[in-house]
């Protein structure tokens, strides 16, 4: 017996037309484009770099992490370190100064090295040093030996800092390079949190030698990510690296930018209270207070979240109000954090020297990300160049207004809150330069 097979009828979409079987799917794009367009809206848009591969925010931050880590995760090792090589404990702490000199110093020349040859380059050289000196670290034979170690390696890792700034404004603009920043500045900060822990725990475990070992595998892991992560995002003229003389030219032009100046006085000022703090702070609290060093840790890491906090606020802040605004707020805010510490300066409660201490640093976080993107993103073609003077500015100032402070009387907290409103008025000169300003191209 002949079976014939009759194929069973598909079943038609609800919507669509006889003999015109697309027409169902016709009519779910534009519903689809809509959908799409509601969820992307809050993404911030990122302009490709030459190749069309944008960096990932994270390792931006892990990069710039970089330098914070080394110069303080071998801390807790310095007294291992003095009796190593039967030198002071004075001797032996000049390894963190000397590290800070050489991280600050050298970025004035690594950013115009990035503005000229390239931001890829650059970072594997100063990845290529810092792994070499952090070796040197690991092997020396003596104080001194380990000194130059650590000079070189603070001159390698400022390419970890300047780099990925330079990075950040290449790749976005205005206010999404503030909001990438941003994250990168959350990033960043946890290293000094984390660094005298896990030196410790290495410490612990091997010796203090063992922390540079670990440093040079860092560098190992970071040239890596460098290679698969980071595509060249330096804009190029007319397809070609610009001569050293447009370069410094447009350096020396930086200087000249009302609008520059501003946000740099703005940033480093607005910024150096937190290392005035890190200097008295000690003594405002377990000297004088005679806060327990267990429970001023706990309030230095307290205060730190308040950065962080701050940053991820301005990043939220940004998109709404723009950058001035929020560096406006930020300024304002310190200035108030400022005045209650001076009006509780009579009490001699922890609270009241810690709580507006915390509120200083939130907003803070206000200022960090927002300084760096204003004053990166005059000029693009010498975001390096800017982020490295800055980068050295913020330094500069920050150790001045430390050294400062220490040297006031710290029986009571009156000469550090007024210092701490003074920074943050000067911050405020910046803002006001930055707002009589005229922008380029207006």
């Amino acid at each position: 017996m002949e079976v014939h097979y009759v194929p069973r009828p598909r079943r038609r979409p609800a919507g669509a037309v006889p003999g015109r079987p697309g027409q169902a799917r016709r009519r779910c794009r534009p519903v689809l484009r809509r959908l799409a367009r509601r969820l992307t809206a809050s993404m911030p848009p990122r302009p490709p770099s030459q190749d069309g591969r944008i960096p990932p925010i994270i390792f931006l931050g892990f990069l710039a992490a970089m330098g914070p880590l080394a110069l303080s995760i071998h801390v807790q090792s310095i007294p291992a370190i003095s009796a190593a090589f039967d030198a002071s404990y004075a001797r032996a702490q000049f390894t963190v100064s000397a590290f800070l000199l050489s991280f600050a110093a050298s970025q004035l020349i690594v950013g115009p090295l990035s503005d000229r040859f390239g931001r890829k380059p650059v970072l594997y050289g100063g990845l290529l040093l810092f792994g070499l000196a952090s070796a040197g670290g690991a092997m020396a034979e003596s104080l001194e030996l380990l000194i130059v170690a650590r000079v070189l390696q603070g001159a390698g890792g400022c390419a970890t800092l300047v780099v990925p700034r330079a990075v950040v404004q290449d790749t976005h603009h205005g206010v999404e390079a503030a909001r990438v920043m941003a994250f990168v500045a959350i990033l960043q900060s946890t290293a000094p949190s984390i660094a005298p822990v896990l030196g410790g725990g290495i410490d612990a475990l091997f010796d203090w030698r063992g922390i540079f070992w670990f440093l040079t595998i860092l560098s190992v892991l970071a040239t890596l990510g460098v290679n698969y992560w980071l595509r060249e995002t330096r804009p190029l003229t007319g397809g070609q690296p610009d001569r050293w003389g447009t370069i410094f030219i447009r350096y020396a032009s930086l200087f000249r930018s009302r609008l520059y100046i501003g946000y740099t006085i703005a940033f480093t000022f607005g910024t150096s209270g937190f290392f005035g703090f890190l200097a008295v702070g000690p003594a405002l609290l377990i000297e004088t207070r005679g806060l327990d060093p267990i429970w001023f840790s706990i309030c230095l890491t307290l205060i730190t979240s308040q950065f962080v906090i701050g940053n991820y606020t301005a990043s939220r802040l940004v998109r709404r109000f723009g950058i001035d605004r929020v560096l406006v707020a930020g300024v304002v805010g310190e200035a108030a954090a400022a005045l209650l510490l001076l009006g509780l300066s009579g009490e001699i409660a922890i609270a009241a020297v810690v709580a507006p201490v915390m509120l200083y640093s939130y907003f803070n976080g206000y200022i960090f990300a927002n300084g760096i993107a204003g004053a990166t993103g005059i000029d693009p073609r010498v975001a390096g160049s800017a982020a490295s003077f800055l980068g050295f500015a913020q330094l500069g100032i920050g150790a001045v207004t430390a050294f400062a402070m220490s040297r006031l009387p710290l029986d009571t907290i009156l000469p550090y809150a007024i210092t701490l409103f003074l920074v943050s008025a000067l911050a405020g000169v910046g803002m006001l330069l930055v707002r009589t300003a005229q922008r380029p191209g207006a």
